[in-house]
């Protein structure tokens, strides 16, 4: 249950920058923030570039898209999300660019029962990808 409340306590990974080319960190995370509280899995996948990783507050790092597309269909199968980001830093430099802060989300059973909320610090890290911004 730990691992549902905080699934972005403590995150690092690389995700595509394929969208507009006036992306900055912080809008990709919003993105991803926008995508998950929708459950939109597909586009939250989309954001990912091929071999990332995901750090959970506990357990092992999830590797690889497969991997973290089956912990996040686990998650969205059982909860409705909803997550607000409070970037606090963002910066690039040549292909690695940063996003920091912290969140507030807000998850509740689907099946019903009492909403459980979490915080805490993120940390996005983005690599842009060939054809990227």
């Amino acid at each position: 249950m730990k691992l549902t409340l905080s699934v972005l306590a403590a995150l690092a990974w690389v995700l595509s920058s394929t969208t507009s080319p006036v992306c900055t960190a912080d809008s990709l995370s919003e993105t991803w923030a926008a995508e998950w509280s929708a459950k939109k899995l597909d586009a939250v996948m989309a954001l990912y570039a091929p071999e990332p990783a995901f750090l959970p507050t506990i357990g092992p790092r999830w590797v690889g898209v497969a991997a973290i597309r089956k912990n996040f269909a686990g998650l969205l199968e059982n909860y409705n999300p909803h997550i607000v980001l409070h970037s606090l830093g963002t910066s690039r430099s040549g292909r690695l660019g940063y996003d920091s802060g912290t969140y507030e989300e807000t998850i509740t059973p689907v099946k019903g029962g009492k909403p459980i909320a979490s915080g805490g610090a993120y940390l996005f890290l983005f690599q842009r990808q060939k054809g990227g911004p």
